[in-house]
């Protein structure tokens, strides 16, 4: 395939070039573009929103015509990955390769010919930032969230492009990390729906609801508030079973809390799957902690596995969910209110199917993948040709060159 004349054989863009003189005329922006070739650099595969952002933007990807190298460690969810990609360089957790690791890479690189490096998040980046200095191409970020450990650092100019997930996410970088308005751009986050709920399964007066919640098992990620929730319907007599998938550095610690507790009859802790494909199918009721990474995409994918979703107040989970209609919103870390919450959806099962349903419709009518993979091509096709990108990309319609 050959490449844009303007990406080869150059020096990596300078992205100070993009300024005033850009004026930007409208935020309709329609431009065409030919299938690229695509680094997309992430981190560890785990059970996290930002692996599910991963496999997303693959798929979207790939499924406009684009091909696609993605450069990452190994992890859990890297079997899930199978198909998306065209080629898979697995690299060392910490980013370093080495002086051998890095020259393999190279020829990888060189045979590939990219035209777009994207990296999913800011963090651990240095492997996207190298790439993007070696080959020339123009480095794209994407950012999920507002933590300090979730954003660039202010001025950052190590990236060409920022991706912001929502609209609370642009304005973090361009208020607090101070990033040039004509570099950071919206585009909204998207899910394939995979399985919508099934009337005969979810109204089964024989099936035993499950609830799970799922994550990764950090610090402050509301794991304690799910167990005490746990033992709160089980002390009111609620016929249901509960689990808790993920893994992370608590893992011990929340173990020993479900033993103490004496829940270890009542509590399920998965820390590892056979098939992370199949991740939402047992389960009836999904509790979500929105201080995970891109928990945004965690609620996705479980609206788009037709689950009702509980998932707790913060960052991008208002425009996602609206509040008793596809999923319900509670406060961070109060267990009597989740209790109270999982209890109305476990004991009515009418209820639990129709906001399955409207959850399922939501992904598939807001959150569609070609929206997103339109707004991508758009993105890295401004790139190439040194323009500014538009603030959003709700309208956005692009036009594709005939082969």
């Amino acid at each position: 395939m050959a490449q844009p004349e303007s990406n080869r054989n150059t020096q990596r863009r300078d992205t100070a070039r993009i300024g005033a003189d850009k004026r930007r005329k409208t935020d309709r922006v329609m431009v065409e573009h030919s299938a690229l070739h695509v680094v997309v650099c992430a981190p560890k595969l785990e059970l996290d929103g930002i692996t599910l952002y991963t496999r997303a933007l693959i798929r979207c990807l790939r499924g406009s015509g684009n091909e696609v190298l993605l450069l990452s460690p190994g992890g859990a969810l890297l079997q899930t990955f199978s198909g998306t990609y065209d080629r898979h360089i697995e690299v060392p957790v910490n980013g370093r390769p080495g002086w051998f690791g890095w020259r393999k890479l190279r020829d990888a690189l060189e045979a590939f010919e990219p035209d777009v490096i994207h990296a999913v998040t800011p963090a651990n980046a240095a492997p996207a930032v190298r790439i993007a200095d070696h080959t020339g191409c123009p480095l794209a970020v994407s950012v999920h969230g507002v933590k300090p450990d979730e954003v660039p650092r202010t001025g950052d100019s190590r990236f060409d492009a920022f991706i912001a997930s929502d609209q609370g996410v642009r304005q973090t970088l361009l208020n607090d990390c101070a990033l040039d308005r004509d570099r950071t751009t919206l585009v909204p986050d998207c899910a394939y729906p995979e399985r919508k709920p099934l009337d005969h399964e979810v109204l089964n007066p024989k099936r035993r609801p499950v609830v799970g919640w799922v994550g990764p098992m950090t610090q402050g990620c509301g794991y304690a508030c799910f167990i005490e929730a746990a033992m709160k319907l089980q002390g009111r007599g609620v016929d249901a079973m509960f689990t808790m998938l993920g893994g992370g550095p608590m893992e011990r610690e929340v173990r020993d809390m479900v033993s103490e507790r004496g829940m270890l009859q009542r509590i399920v802790v998965v820390d590892s799957l056979y098939d992370y494909g199949n991740i939402w199918q047992p389960i009836d009721v999904a509790v979500i902690d929105t201080r995970q990474p891109a928990a945004a995409l965690m609620v996705l994918h479980a609206m788009a596995n037709g689950k009702p979703v509980v998932a707790t107040e913060g960052g991008a989970v208002f425009e996602v969910i609206e509040d008793g209609v596809d999923g319900i919103i509670v406060p961070r870390d109060n267990p009597d209110v989740l209790a109270e919450r999982v209890m109305m959806l476990v004991q009515n099962p009418d209820e639990r199917l129709r906001m399955g349903l409207a959850g399922f419709a939501n992904v598939e009518e807001n959150y569609r993948p070609a929206d997103m993979a339109g707004a991508l091509n758009t993105i890295y096709a401004l790139l190439l040709q040194n323009e500014p990108l538009p603030k959003s990309f709700e309208t956005v319609r692009v036009g594709r060159k005939k082969s």
